[in-house]
């Protein structure tokens, strides 16, 4: 785990004959009404504690959206609650994330452990884009909460950051909607709060390396493609899927 352990199942867990499928939820957070999405997968049975995992979606986007692209419900193969949370209208009338969101996050946490069989200490975020930074920023401010991140071109929002946490990054070279030195400046971070050297070895799939010397259960992944903003590369769904079923 992150930070301090997040608790282990939820009091959902035992509780059967509940909705499966794509589900439109919404939960007070800071005296306001917010909407996301949960994926629970048809085999649920209320007794298995599950992944679960949020995906954020990008500066404008909403949870229809990062789904439709980012999302990795195939490869998960029925293993894992997916969260899908919109985003409120921040910058120039586009959705975003902010610090803010975080009492967001926790509620939705508790929503969904409160009804569905959660394994709380196997909670994870990821996201692309404006997404990415909300999932380091989740990771950041919620160690003791987040098991893993998987981030695909952002980097850091700022305030109290704190490890260690599970990181998996990935970052085109010529990205000029995020530029490839936020993705680095967030690696950077995780390789310092989770205790890695600054050697790496090669990974499956290329072109990934993996940090040496990580603390235990925490470690770093860097995937530096060729590539821009759009469109993400075709190995992230998969390699970011084997990333968070190892925990």
């Amino acid at each position: 785990m992150g930070g301090g352990s997040g608790g282990g199942l939820a009091s959902g867990c035992g509780r059967g004959g509940l909705p499966t499928g794509l589900l439109a939820r919404s939960v007070m957070a800071s005296g306001v009404a917010r909407r996301y999405q949960l994926l629970v997968p048809a085999g649920h049975t209320g007794t298995t504690p599950m992944r679960l995992i949020f995906v954020f979606h990008g500066m404008g986007g909403d949870g229809d959206q990062i789904r439709s692209y980012f999302g990795f419900e195939t490869e998960a193969a029925g293993e894992a609650l997916f969260v899908y949370p919109d985003g409120l209208v921040r910058l120039q009338g586009r959705t975003g994330w902010g610090v803010e969101d975080l009492p967001f996050f926790d509620a939705m946490v508790d929503d969904i452990a409160a009804s569905y069989c959660v394994d709380r200490e196997r909670i994870f975020a990821t996201g692309h884009s404006f997404g990415a930074y909300m999932s380091n920023q989740v990771a950041c401010e919620r160690g003791n909460m987040v098991r893993a991140i998987a981030v695909a071109s952002g980097g850091l929002l700022g305030g109290t950051c704190a490890g260690p946490v599970a990181a998996w990054l990935e970052h085109g070279t010529t990205d000029a909607t995020v530029p490839q030195s936020q993705g680095l400046a967030a690696r950077d971070h995780w390789l310092t709060a989770n205790g890695c050297s600054t050697t790496a070895t090669p990974v499956t799939p290329s072109p990934c390396v993996t940090y040496d010397g990580c603390s235990v259960g925490h470690p770093v992944t860097w995937c530096s493609f060729q590539g821009g903003h759009y469109p993400l590369p075709a190995f992230g769904k998969q390699a970011i899927w084997d990333f968070l079923r190892a925990f």
